[in-house]
């Protein structure tokens, strides 16, 4: 068994580990005595891991630090400059052609730049969305100190870019109700009221309000880019995919492109996942009725279609499967005759819907009354004898 004194020899064992780890600190500052006796200067660059040991100094911790963003720039990126700037000069070309009242077919040459120009922006909407998730994040965690409630209770990007503008520095949130009005439904601005009231954050320093700011333009920045690519997107939408169109119309056609990146690729998505591209992310404000969308959770794009639209709330969720189900349909017929060079018409589409339409229109109706039938007549046969036959 051990005893006492082996004990004693394995503590003097673990100060003699400790003990070199000592003698190269002191060595590393004598190194730096030489050197700046030779040279006769030192940076302050190499004085700090000799003074401090590479520890920061109580001052440096519990002032506030610097905002810099090192992340970079998606708008400064060459690539989505010069598309942005091939798809203003196609703009005023349409508005020309208008002008002047003349109609102007295009080439293939020029049938194939449109195409591979949708294809591009497509690519740059779906990495604009990241980046606006990116910014987001960056925003929540700029103005965590200030308010650090507000990011559950506003889950939306753009309105919480909003409310942090209008709520800024100010102490008592009562104070910008009435402009909080105009983006927050009234539930939410009780909740942030009461939150505002019991929030444990402090004010933010000028710099730190100003770094917060340059996000929020930067965002608004964002969100022009991202509405100019998808309204180029949805002026080309009825001549590449003329049948999606048809059956859910280009707004929701170019939404559902740029969230899988093209036709190829809405194509290979099956009609169970095309219901829930675009869904919102459960949260728990949103768990709690703090939903800043009127979204469902289980739904997404195709909720606000105009066929899913028209059926009444208790059908909306077969409908949105029925309607799923024919766009993948559509959707393959529209790739399948872009990559094959045919013809591209609407046919497809217009034909999905009316199908769609008189379906709903079949779910809506009410039930058929049961019918009263009489009984069969007993030709020469009397109900006494009927009774004692069945006895018998």
């Amino acid at each position: 068994c051990r005893t006492m004194a082996d004990a004693l020899l394995d503590d003097l064992d673990d100060l003699s580990d400790v003990e070199p780890e000592e003698e190269t600190n002191n060595n590393v500052a004598e190194e730096i005595e030489i050197a700046a006796t030779n040279d006769g200067s030192i940076s302050a660059q190499q004085q700090a891991p000799a003074v401090n040991g590479g520890n920061e100094t109580a001052a440096d911790a519990t002032s506030p630090k610097k905002h810099t963003n090192h992340r970079h720039r998606l708008l400064d990126n060459d690539a989505l400059k010069s598309h942005l700037q091939s798809i203003r000069t196609i703009h005023q070309k349409d508005d020309t052609t208008k002008m002047t009242s003349i109609q102007h077919k295009n080439n293939k040459e020029e049938d194939e730049h449109e195409h591979q120009l949708i294809l591009a922006s497509n690519k740059h909407l779906v990495s604009l969305r990241a980046e606006i998730t990116n910014t987001h994040l960056d925003i929540c965690k700029s103005y965590h100190p200030k308010f650090p409630e507000l990011e559950e209770l506003v889950t939306d990007p753009f309105q919480y870019r909003a409310a942090v503008m209008i709520i800024q520095n100010e102490v008592d949130v009562t104070n910008v109700n009435e402009q909080l009005n105009e983006i927050l439904s009234s539930n939410q601005i009780i909740t942030i009221s009461v939150a505002g009231s019991t929030t444990s954050g402090r004010m933010l320093t000028k710099e730190e309000l100003s770094h917060v700011n340059e996000l929020c333009l930067y965002l608004d920045e964002l969100q022009n880019v991202q509405e100019e690519l998808t309204l180029f997107v949805e002026s080309r939408m009825e001549e590449w995919s003329p049948s999606v169109c048809a059956l859910v119309g280009p707004t929701l056609a170019a939404q559902l492109l740029a969230s899988t990146g093209g036709l190829a690729e809405l194509a290979r998505v099956p009609s169970c996942n095309l219901q829930l591209l675009g869904k919102n992310r459960s949260t728990a404000s949103s768990r709690g009725g703090m939903a800043t969308q009127s979204r469902t959770q289980h739904a997404g794009f195709l909720m606000e279609c105009d066929l899913v639209q028209s059926c009444p709330n208790y059908l909306k969720m077969r409908a949105v499967k029925a309607v799923a189900g024919k766009l993948a349909l559509a959707v393959r017929c529209d790739h399948i005759n872009v990559e094959s060079g045919r013809q591209r018409t609407a046919d497809v589409g217009r034909k999905f819907k009316e199908e769609l339409r008189t379906k709903f229109g079949k779910w809506e109706e009410p039930d058929k009354a049961q019918v009263v039938k009489a009984l069969p007549k007993l030709a020469g046969r009397n109900l006494n004898e009927i009774l004692l036959k069945g006895k018998t």
